[in-house]
């Protein structure tokens, strides 16, 4: 039997792949995805933080939250100048996207 909250957790991962599409900079090193029960976060690592990235972020939240309502969990995002490590990772995310380097 299916575990409910896996399957909402991984719609919501999926759904983030989907609101990213187009909107990946060749500035984006990674992204993940985090759910909780109200609240998703996306955490993005760069090359460098510039005005274009916060737009492609605004985009992306826009698009998720449309996609995930009438759920409307509170969506964040959070951005990090240089790659992902074990320290700049939250317990709980899944990365979505990483650049080949």
């Amino acid at each position: 039997m299916a575990d409910p909250e896996l399957e909402r957790v991984n719609g919501i991962a999926l759904t983030a792949v989907q609101a990213l599409l187009g909107l990946i900079s060749s500035d984006v090193v990674a992204v993940a995805v985090a759910a909780e029960e109200q609240r998703v976060l996306l955490s993005f690592w760069v090359r460098r933080h510039t005005a274009e990235i916060d737009e492609d972020i605004a985009e992306v939240i826009g698009d998720l939250e449309a996609f995930l309502h009438p759920a409307d969990p509170l969506v964040e995002s959070q951005v990090t100048v240089g790659t992902p490590t074990t320290a700049t990772r939250g317990p709980h995310e899944r990365m979505i996207y990483w650049a080949k380097s």
